[in-house]
């Protein structure tokens, strides 16, 4: 079938908004047609799959596409408008800016026909809001759920308090290394090593040349993946600090900045091939670290989840693929952003960035995907486990951190998808119910007592449990007692905390006083220990 052919299909499926089925027809249509021959026919496939990427919000892919045509036709006025759309979406307003004003130059100075006439406005309108949002990030400070910093009347943190913890717990024989404090010690303690290293970052007036010291953004990286609630301002200047440091590092490790996966891995391949490891090691490297950042500024700062959830499967597209080839490559020389570890925590925050985005824009395929990820996660987490641990020494949070969170992560995703399930199902609700409980029982038991995510999840599988109405009574009040014990040990590290702030002990302590009424009933001989308690 020819190209031409290809594209018509496409725009037959474009037009029923049958985006993902259209952009495969132009892709189809793009690797049939010949780029020397017909540049500007290309420009027009590959504008057309970014305008499917749009409608999918998959914003990265719609700006690989849009740069590619506007490279093959630079007077294609649509191609620069996609390119604009697509940035404005992940919120780089002042690029799009540029690609708006190239949008209007691309179009007839006069004698435009009522289309061009249409476009130039919307060109004009996409421009005009650009600008205004520039000067609105210039302006206006970002502030999210994860900026948020709670701490005690004494100004301590969960890090301050897990600190104090983890200095008993280092002279205990045996160390009990399942404590949460050394999950957030441990993460506190990377996430601050960058925050130093971006601190001795300086800039020369007068020559305006920056020096600084590489690795500030692998820190900050590996301290955000073993727990991003370490994630903070340390002060007013920490984005603007970040944003020189990632200039330096770029300087020195040469990442891809702009480019998508299929470019990057094509790329990371040759460049290993031709030049060796150490010409593609830190590339990689911070290429992966520097989508990880924009995910948490995106989707823990601004709330824009659906941007988040974008650069971790792009983070996760490249490592999975470069890694099937570099499977028996040493670690020292693909690097530690291609081990297991490494990936589970980047899936631990792809997993919660997808829910998020789902609780704001309910899709249905988002949530398949969203199950099938949690399912993969837990099956990978299991499969390593069962495999001979590395003599490699690692720190008493290593294994919490990569390996058990993120596994507790995947059953609280399976947990929400059947919960969702079950507000949906006319027909189903008490057994998906009952499935959702068990899935986030098992979240649950993999964060230890003093973790405050561990009464939390037990919360969740008990409200569950009541709206099945196929639980007994003693497996109800045994959930309850887990999390009456948990709220105070709990509370000596995470008693003031973000999910402290939405209402996390008011909410348990409510759970306290509905046990301490069904154990009067079964005390007064009105229920007994093997009812079936539930609500509605």
């Amino acid at each position: 079938m020819s190209s031409a052919e290809l594209k018509a299909q496409g725009n037959t499926l474009f037009t029923a908004k049958k985006f993902k089925e259209a952009g495969k027809k132009y892709t189809e249509a793009i690797q049939a047609g010949d780029e020397v021959a017909d540049p500007e026919g290309l420009a027009v496939l590959y504008a057309n799959r970014a305008a499917c990427r749009l409608s999918l919000k998959r914003y990265m892919d719609a700006h690989d596409d849009a740069k590619k045509a506007t490279k093959l036709d630079p007077t294609y006025a649509k191609a620069w408008a996609r390119l604009a759309s697509a940035d404005d979406a992940m919120g780089n307003y002042p690029t799009s800016e540029d690609y708006w004003k190239h949008a209007l130059d691309a179009l007839p100075k006069s004698n435009l026909t009522p289309a061009e006439e249409t476009q130039k406005a919307q060109y004009q309108a996409g421009l005009d809001a650009a600008m205004l949002n520039t000067a609105n990030m210039k302006s206006t400070p970002i502030v999210g759920k994860e900026a948020v910093i709670v701490h005690d009347s004494q100004g301590r943190m969960p890090w301050d308090r897990a600190a104090t913890i983890v200095d008993t717990l280092r002279v205990q024989r045996p160390v009990d290394v399942t404590s949460s404090a050394w999950v957030i010690h441990g993460a506190y303690e990377e996430f601050m090593e960058g925050v130093q290293k971006m601190k001795e970052l300086t800039l020369n007036h007068a020559t305006k040349e920056m020096r600084g010291r590489p690795g500030a953004v692998a820190a900050l990286t590996n301290g955000l993946l073993r727990d991003i609630r370490v994630m903070h301002f340390t002060d007013n200047e920490f984005i603007s600090r970040y944003n020189k440091q990632m200039e330096v590092e770029q300087y020195v490790y040469k990442p891809w900045a702009e480019a998508g996966p299929e470019v990057v891995i094509k790329e990371a391949l040759a460049r290993q091939r031709s030049q060796g490891w150490d010409s593609v090691r830190g590339s990689i490297s911070l290429t992966v670290r520097a989508w990880i950042m924009r995910a948490v500024m995106d989707g823990g700062l601004r709330q824009r989840h659906d941007i988040a959830v974008e650069f971790y499967k792009r983070a996760l597209d490249v490592l999975r693929s470069l890694r099937e080839t570099w499977i028996l490559a040493p670690k020292d020389d693909r690097g530690a952003v291609f081990e297991q570890s490494f990936m589970f925590g980047i899936q631990n925050h792809y997993l919660d960035e997808m829910m998020q985005s789902y609780s704001h824009n309910p899709d249905s395929e988002l949530l398949e995907e969203l199950f099938k990820e949690a399912d993969r996660l837990i099956r990978e987490v299991d499969e390593a486990l069962r495999q001979p641990q590395s003599q490699e020494q690692v720190d008493p949070g290593f294994i919490s951190s990569f390996y058990v969170y993120p596994r507790g992560a995947g059953f609280s995703m399976r947990g929400m998808y059947y919960n969702r399930k079950a507000m949906a199902s006319p027909n189903d609700k008490r057994e998906l119910h009952r499935k959702s409980a068990l899935e986030y029982l098992k979240a649950a038991e993999c964060f230890p007592q003093d973790d405050e995510k561990h009464p939390w999840f037990l919360n969740i599988a008990l409200g569950n449990m009541f709206a099945s109405h196929l639980f007994p009574l003693r497996e109800t009040l045994d959930v309850m007692k887990k999390i009456r014990l948990s709220v105070p040990v709990a509370k000596k590290i995470w008693g003031f905390s973000s999910l402290s702030a939405s209402g996390l002990w008011r909410i348990l302590e409510g759970v306290g006083r509905q046990e301490d009424k069904l154990r009067g009933m079964l005390s007064q001989g009105k229920t007994t220990m093997s009812s079936f308690v539930g609500m509605e």
